[in-house]
């Protein structure tokens, strides 16, 4: 698919996923789906709904696309989809050949308390699929981007939140990936290194073939640095534009659906003082 000229980098088209409300369904379904070696019926069945509802999405190179929602919108499960954690029930997801994508949903999952920073590094690079000598040639870049310095060496159940965020997301960017999906990554930590953050995602786009998909529900951070926002709801896409302030007005709206339009404009102009 071709937009303007251009080659999207990842393509969604048509993208269903499923869950079952009842765990005992749920473990028959999966039972039965594979005695049928298939995944997948690709039609409801009891108890079952769909968390993702025809979903179409193209990313281009050079966009930080924005996605925001309300808690269970499905923009977790989506991004686990891209990232092939989940099956696709229908649907298909297509990325430029030769392409890596790289994902952050908890920053410090896998890390060991115990060990040192440094030791983090490679056990958290080794998860993302890095090998010793690549981590090696990391390292470097890894200690100066976290800016942690000699306290590589301390146990990592020693620092603070904002010190392991560093460390995790300074991994996860060592990756070196085309595609770099942050949910929410960067929820935690100092501003500092917030801003700095921030910063590198913007530089890090104007590279041939690099494009960030960034999760999150703060409307101030999606405010500054998206090209790009994606409205979803109840598994649905319901809103896309390159206008990110009425991107993000809509959403605000949308979650404040339910009441008169009195109500609607005080909330929204707190949600604006507070968050835009």
């Amino acid at each position: 698919m071709e937009t303007k000229g251009k080659t999207p980098i990842l393509s969604i088209e048509h993208v269903y996923k499923k869950f079952c409300t009842d765990i005992r369904y749920n473990m028959i379904y999966g039972m039965v789906d594979l005695v049928r070696f298939n995944q997948s019926t690709g039609q409801l069945r009891k108890r079952e709904f769909w968390a993702l509802d025809d979903i179409n999405i193209d990313l281009f190179s050079g966009e930080i696309v924005g996605v925001v929602g309300a808690n269970g919108s499905g923009k977790t499960t989506l991004m686990r989809m891209i990232s092939q954690i989940y099956p696709i029930n229908k649907g298909a997801i297509y990325v430029k050949p030769g392409l890596k994508i790289t994902a952050i949903f908890a920053l410090r999952t896998g890390m060991q308390q115990l060990f040192t920073g440094r030791e983090n590094i490679y056990i958290k690079g080794a998860m993302y699929g890095m090998t010793k000598e690549e981590i090696d040639a990391k390292m470097e870049f890894i200690s100066d981007f976290s800016e942690l310095g000699d306290k590589l060496d301390r146990p990592f159940g020693n620092y603070s939140s904002g010190m392991k965020a560093r460390l995790a997301y300074s991994i996860a960017l060592a990756t070196d990936p085309n595609i770099f999906i942050v949910d929410e990554a960067l929820a935690v930590g100092d501003s500092v290194f917030k801003a700095k953050c921030f910063d590198n995602l913007k530089s890090f786009v104007q590279q041939p073939d690099k494009s960030v998909l960034f999760v999150s529900n703060n409307i101030k951070k999606v405010l500054k640095i998206a090209t790009r926002i994606v409205v979803m709801d109840f598994g649905k896409i319901i809103h896309q534009t390159d206008d990110i302030q009425e991107g993000l007005l809509f959403y605000v709206r949308n979650c404040l659906r339910d009441l008169d339009e009195d109500q609607i404009e005080l909330r929204l102009n707190r949600v604006t003082d507070y968050d835009m």
